[in-house]
């Protein structure tokens, strides 16, 4: 029972942090004003990590070198997630943000669906100009075997890029490999980011 009283209200928190993002959003229109945990698309990871930090904290998904790559949170105290994934293009010594994910664990699959549905229902009520796709549950692209799903709710929004709402369901395999936990994500996607992941991660 605590357990849950303490995932409500970190949900409650969450999204009163995403509708004060979102009302931003409505006035200027533009993904980098969204933040997640102070961040924003286009920041420079340098103001917030070492590049000593950046680099321990590389999560090395695939040993194939790929356009972008994804730096966790590692050590850093969140306020309102329990893990943060920064996206970054390889060879960039800027480091610069090209997408950010915040995670939220201890939910399991049908409790991730519903309260994916109730952030879904809040940011939807306040971007009514642009254009918002359910595209249910599907394979996730990155596990071959197909066993691993998403269900995937995403705002498109005029200026570029998106804003996104999902839940993951990790086969064994993947979780065994990685060490990864089924979780409900927020995330934040520039336009790169978003064909990167269309054209399959290459």
């Amino acid at each position: 029972m605590a357990r849950k009283f303490i995932n409500f209200i970190k949900l409650f928190l969450v999204l009163t942090i995403l509708i004060f993002c979102f009302q931003s959003f409505t006035k200027a229109d533009d993904i980098r004003d969204f933040q997640i945990e102070g961040m924003s698309i286009g920041d420079s990871l340098l103001d917030y990590f070492s590049e000593e930090e950046i680099i321990a904290n590389n999560r090395n998904y695939s040993e194939e070198k790929k356009i972008f790559y994804v730096v966790s949170s590692g050590n850093l105290n969140l306020k309102n997630y329990d893990s943060l994934d920064i996206y970054l293009k390889t060879n960039d010594r800027k480091y610069n943000i090209y997408a950010l994910g915040g995670g939220i664990y201890n939910l399991n699959f049908q409790e991730c669906i519903k309260k994916k549905d109730e952030v879904v229902k809040e940011i939807s009520s306040l971007f009514q100009n642009s254009k918002f796709v359910d595209y249910g549950t599907y394979p996730h692209a990155f596990d071959k075997s197909g066993l691993s799903t998403q269900t995937n709710s995403t705002l498109y929004l005029s200026s570029g890029g998106n804003v996104r709402v999902e839940c993951y369901k990790w086969s064994e395999e993947i979780k065994l490999k990685y060490n990864w936990i089924d979780h409900l994500s927020i995330a934040v996607v520039s336009l790169e980011v978003e064909k990167w992941i269309e054209d399959g991660y290459k």
